[in-house]
């Protein structure tokens, strides 16, 4: 109360620069006491401020009030600070600010301008009281750099982690490795399941990863599904990745649903890769989206003719459209196997896209960024109508009841333009529509979408095929293959994989393919890639596979020829 009253006072007296310094002098031992130029420079500072800031006098000198800034106060604070002050009035308000050891301390400020001949202020003199204990700073401190949802440290606590980590590799020549990482397709768990499903996930993830923080509070999550870890260590870099990679092994289970996820993780290496905390943060997330272009959980270390580095997503965009207006894309095709008989009885249609600078990219590297760009209903366009002018060449050399498959996003189903464009197609080519097969997402019909429903059931009236892809990583509700006309189920990789060495993978694809047999739907293991796991399916009467161990997806006239060969 008496500091109020001393404010007060300070507010209704003129002083001269003298008796500022004279008061300055007898506040030393109650308060905590700063003298600045016109500019905010400091010029003089008593001891209690040297203690409660851990700086020394000579560190504080000639430095401004931002070596204390602790990130907690918006820009707008102390633009009405300087507002104020720079009118000539006195100025209170309650400060956090950040000490040298890192720690924070919260002050009631006072700030009283002096005034030159001229009426404006040439130096101020701040006066301050520790208040530390009544704001319980602990808890204002966790706020402020920690995530609410998950209780990781935030985004504000992750640039002053990399600073600092700069700050020492600058002193002792050390590395560091920052980790950036999203889960594939999480907003498609969010749209199918809701947000409140969403968030509990984020909430275990988050819970997951601690539990294999061995260095403490690094990991960060900066908004919705991207995180960040820190590694001071950089020769841990490889074991690290495996590490949280691991995290995602085990499903993830919540109220009546259970769903496996995956993760796409990008490195940097400080200072190889970038000497500052934008510069680290934009490689590591080059690095990621080179890490999606592989197969499920994995990752990549930052390099510097990465796609997506330099800048260039603008130039690749551009690239997107000049693909689109000269039909640049080309079509190859996956066999699919009936694997009692060694017959091919289908095909998947895969796009694929070579830029003289780039080089050969498949679906996997350029479709997220074309759905980025606003520009995957096209794409889907020219996929769609080229897949269907391609099995009409392909016909003369196949059963009535081969299929040819195609994969389309759920943004080109639901558009107003998907049926009468399909329609068109098979028209223009004089096509039966039982030769086409669409592929659609499991995770896609996992909300009740009655638009999409809507627009499975015109399909299947027109006599085209429905099947599920990557299905196994959806969820437990199973609902939907009693909602909709479903005619074939594509295994997702994760458990068509190692099924020797992963006996659960093996129990799974035997409860696929026994649940499918009982709703009389077909079931195609994918991505099959040795022997061992071709063998297993068959011991497990899977009907048809298709992958790598058996094809590379094949230009249409190397798959004539090849079909006619077999």
């Amino acid at each position: 109360m008496q500091k109020m009253t001393d404010s007060k006072i300070l507010e209704s007296m003129e002083f001269t620069y003298e008796q500022l310094v004279d008061l300055k002098a007898a506040l030393d031992k109650t308060s905590i006491v700063a003298v600045t130029d016109k500019k905010g420079l400091i010029l003089q500072v008593n001891d209690q401020f040297c203690e409660i800031s851990k700086y020394s006098r000579e560190e504080l000198i000639g430095q401004d009030h931002r070596i204390l800034n602790s990130g907690y106060h918006p820009k707008s604070f102390f633009k009405e600070m300087w507002r104020v002050i720079g009118n000539g009035e006195t100025w209170q308000a309650d400060v956090c600010n950040r000490a040298k050891d890192g720690s924070l301390y919260w002050v009631k400020t006072t700030i009283v301008p002096f005034l030159g001949q001229n009426g404006k202020p040439e130096r101020y003199i701040s006066i301050r009281t520790d208040i530390t204990a009544q704001k319980n700073i602990k808890k204002i401190a966790h706020i402020a750099y920690h995530d609410d949802l998950t209780g990781l440290p935030n985004r504000r606590s992750l640039s002053k982690r990399i600073e600092n980590e700069i700050s020492n590799g600058l002193r002792n020549k050390n590395q560091f490795a920052v980790f950036f990482f999203d889960v594939n397709r999480f907003k498609n768990i969010n749209d199918s399941l809701g947000h409140k499903i969403g968030d509990l996930f984020l909430i275990e993830l988050a819970r997951r990863l601690t539990e294999i923080d061995t260095q403490s509070n690094s990991f960060y999550r900066l908004n919705g599904d991207e995180f960040v870890y820190i590694l001071e260590d950089v020769k841990l870099v490889n074991e690290m990745a495996e590490k949280i990679l691991d995290v995602f092994k085990a499903s993830f289970v919540f109220d009546e649903y259970e769903f496996y996820a995956s993760v796409s993780l990008g490195i940097s290496v400080y200072p190889d890769h970038g000497e500052n905390v934008s510069k680290l943060l934009k490689t590591a997330d080059v690095a990621m989206y080179a890490a999606k272009a592989k197969k499920g959980n994995s990752f990549s270390v930052y390099k510097k003719l990465m796609r997506g580095s330099n800048d260039q997503f603008l130039i690749l965009e551009t690239k997107l459209h000049k693909a689109l207006r000269e039909n640049i894309f080309e079509l190859r095709f996956q066999p699919t196997y009936n694997l009692q008989s060694g017959k091919i009885i289908g095909t998947e249609s895969i796009i694929y896209w070579h830029d003289e600078d780039y080089g050969e990219m498949n679906p996997v590297e350029f479709l997220p960024f074309a759905a980025q760009c606003g520009l995957i209903i096209e794409i889907d366009q020219y996929t769609l109508k080229h897949t269907i002018q391609q099995m009409a060449q392909l016909k003369p050399y196949v059963a009535d009841d081969f299929k040819i498959s195609v994969d389309l996003s759920t943004d080109y189903l639901k558009d107003t333009n998907f049926i009468v464009d399909l329609t068109t197609y098979l028209e223009e080519t004089q096509l039966e529509p039982h030769y086409i097969e669409i592929e659609i997402s499991e995770l896609s019909l996992l909300d009740t979408d009655l638009q999409l429903y809507d627009k499975i059931n015109q399909l299947h009236e027109m006599g085209i095929s429905i099947s599920v892809d990557d299905f196994g990583m959806g969820y437990s509700s199973l609902s939907y293959l009693r909602e909709i006309p479903i005619n074939l189920l594509k295994i997702d990789q994760s458990f068509t994989h190692e099924l020797n060495l992963v006996p659960a993978n093996a129990k799974m694809v035997a409860a696929i393919i026994s649940l499918a047999n009982a709703l009389n739907i077909q079931v195609v293991a994918t991505k099959v890639e040795n022997g061992e796991d071709l063998a297993i399916l068959k011991e497990l009467n899977c009907a048809f596979v298709q992958g790598l161990y058996l094809n590379d997806p094949l230009p249409l006239q190397e798959l004539i020829a090849f079909i006619a060969k077999h």
